[in-house]
């Protein structure tokens, strides 16, 4: 009798070990399940139904020429559905800011005039940019438009 209630505590322990080693199993590999359910796991991102635009100061870049100065003033607005991507867009507005710059630099006056007679591929290459540098500095982009709202090319 006694070897028998000494099995049962045996295999009470053993039974224990391995489905305590599955469940960890288990939960490791649907750990972002596991805290869904259980309301630990980030929430999910509840994007506006309407899209949320953020207006940029404008900016005035000088273009390369072979004989005058020229320059381009260029407003433009930042279209998103995720409110959290407005705060995003403050925080690297400097960077922002330089990624423009950077983005017409190089660009003389004819470069300029040819990209503007094609503004949607010029918008696309924007969105392009700014994506790519929100996302170096580590932050999820989320945009979906970059619309030119005014152009002053002189």
């Amino acid at each position: 009798m006694r070897i028998g209630r000494l099995l049962l505590i045996l295999l009470a322990v053993v039974l224990t070990i391995v489905l305590t080693a599955v469940g960890t199993w288990m939960a490791m590999d649907h750990q972002t399940e596991i805290k869904a359910w259980l309301g630990l796991g980030p929430k999910p991102v509840e994007l506006s139904q309407k899209p949320l635009f953020k207006p940029l100061d404008k900016f005035v870049i000088s273009l390369e020429s072979e004989t005058d100065s020229h320059y381009l003033m260029l407003e433009l607005a930042l279209v998103t559905h995720d409110p959290a991507q407005l705060e995003v867009i403050d925080t690297l507005k400097p960077v922002i800011r330089n990624a423009m710059v950077q983005f017409f630099s190089h660009r003389n006056v004819d470069q300029v005039r040819k990209d503007l007679q094609q503004i949607e591929q010029l918008q696309q290459a924007l969105r392009n940019k700014l994506t790519a540098t929100i996302s170096n500095y580590g932050y999820q982009p989320a945009l979906d438009e970059v619309l030119v709202t005014k152009v002053v090319l002189q």
